[in-house]
């Protein structure tokens, strides 16, 4: 069962900051050293030097600056626990305009095996121990995970948008994207009672932040072990949480291109004759109307067929690969199941990156070794321009792939599915006192 509540957010100060867009950052892990230096000259309260810390010792100066904010009155602490409501606006690349809701809460956490709670990638010990270290120093959940509910009757949605209607958001900013992000507050007891119940009957399943999430675990265990008696309604029970409903259409999945280095150079021939071994294979030429022959073709055999698209540095072909035979990734992997070996990121990992190019599981997890993208000419470029062996542009994860991989227990490779946009950090805080306790309601 999924206990959500109501919470104190912290947020910057409206009166002191009239444009949020300077002190709003992207997700940490998206941003880039480069991206880190422009945010740090864009502001000195961008919220990156909280997220992100250059600082030689990080985690405590991180903890010093939140205190620092906060008694300045940077950063404001709600005084009435609540729900936040978010309207997010946002372009595809296409063109087209998305408009998602969502909401803001305070979940209990469960136990990730067997629980309502459900992962859907695997993670690395590197980035939640980084994610716990700072939890630690500064009491406090500095960014949410993303999670995603199935409401096909968009029942909670309703209600939330019902409670705002004619109510003036009280955070509204225009990210440097173009995206639009509202944010209300709703604090009536019998609308908030209401998400409770309703969501007491969902799943959960962990669309971005499994990282903090399995970091959140640690760091409740942490506590319960120095307090020795707890309720386990306290605050370091709970994970602040933005919620979205799958069913919604403004949920977006793109596709996660890689750009590869790392492995044994075959001979041209060599590895020729293994792509064609295992793979049907077509092919373009590496000139500029064959890249754009090769796009479109890719995402045409991408709405019939399993394919992968494959570039190597110094081979004058874009290619499209085809698995010839499905038997031979039920050989290559009979642990998993015929939907999670079924898809391409599972091919490319198993068959490709091991198998031909000879890359272990660990070398592929290595963190040096694969570059991630969701723009297919920016991997293309990159693999010509930088050092990069190899480029693999993938069709995007369904909805329906990643929930019935999930229902049966299991994990997708690292970055199979990109969740768009991101949640943007400095939104909302969850400052953490281990002496509150969460209000929670009965079970239905």
């Amino acid at each position: 069962m999924i206990r959500i509540a109501p919470f104190r957010g912290v947020f910057y100060n409206p009166k002191k900051f009239r444009d949020l867009s300077k002190v709003i950052a992207p997700p940490y892990d998206v941003i880039s050293k480069e991206e880190q230096e422009k945010l740090y000259k864009k502001s000195p309260h961008n919220f990156v030097r909280l997220d992100l810390s250059q600082e030689p010792d990080s985690y405590n100066a991180v903890a010093q600056l939140l205190g620092e904010w906060r008694s300045q009155g940077i950063l404001e602490r709600d005084e009435t626990p609540a729900l936040y409501f978010l309207s997010h606006r946002f372009k595809l690349k296409s063109g087209e305009q998305k408009l998602r809701h969502g909401f803001f809460a305070l979940v209990q956490l469960q136990e990730l095996d067997g629980g309502d709670i459900r992962p859907h990638e695997k993670t690395l010990d590197a980035p939640k121990e980084d994610r716990l270290k700072l939890m630690l120093a500064c009491q406090a959940q500095l960014s949410p995970i993303f999670a995603l509910y199935d409401d096909a009757k968009q029942g909670i949605n309703r209600m939330l948008a019902v409670a705002v209607e004619g109510v003036a958001p009280f955070v509204e900013v225009e990210l440097d994207n173009g995206d639009e992000c509202k944010l209300w507050r709703i604090t009536d007891p019998a609308i908030i009672e209401k998400v409770q119940r309703a969501m007491q009957e969902q799943n959960l399943l962990i669309a971005d932040g499994h990282h903090r999430y399995e970091a959140t675990l640690r760091y409740r265990d942490q506590m319960r072990r120095e307090r020795g008696q707890f309720t386990g309604n306290e605050a370091f029970n709970y994970i602040m949480a933005y919620c979205a409903n799958m069913s919604d259409d403004n949920v977006v999945i793109l596709p996660t291109h890689r750009l590869v280095r790392g492995f044994t150079h075959k001979p041209f021939l060599q590895l020729e004759e293994a792509l064609q071994t295992y793979f049907y294979v077509e092919q373009h030429p590496k000139t500029p109307d064959g890249k754009s022959s090769f796009l479109k073709a890719l995402t045409r055999a991408a709405k019939k067929h399993r394919v992968i698209g494959a570039s190597f540095k110094r081979d004058p072909r874009y290619l499209i690969l085809r698995l010839k035979n499905k038997r031979l990734m039920q050989r290559m992997a009979k642990e998993l199941s015929a939907p999670l070996r079924e898809l391409d990121v599972s091919t490319l990992h198993l068959l490709v990156l091991e198998h031909i190019l000879g890359m272990s599981p660990e070398q592929q997890v290595s963190g040096e070794t694969i570059r991630y993208s969701q723009d297919e000419e920016a991997v293309l470029q990159a693999l010509e321009k930088e050092d990069y062996q190899a480029a693999f542009i993938l069709a995007a994860t369904k909805k329906e792939e990643i929930q019935t991989i999930v229902a049966g227990g299991e994990k997708m490779p690292q970055k199979s599915t990109y969740f768009y946009p991101k949640l943007s950090s400095g939104l909302i805080v969850n400052q953490i006192d281990a002496e509150e306790q969460i209000e929670s309601i009965p079970s239905a």
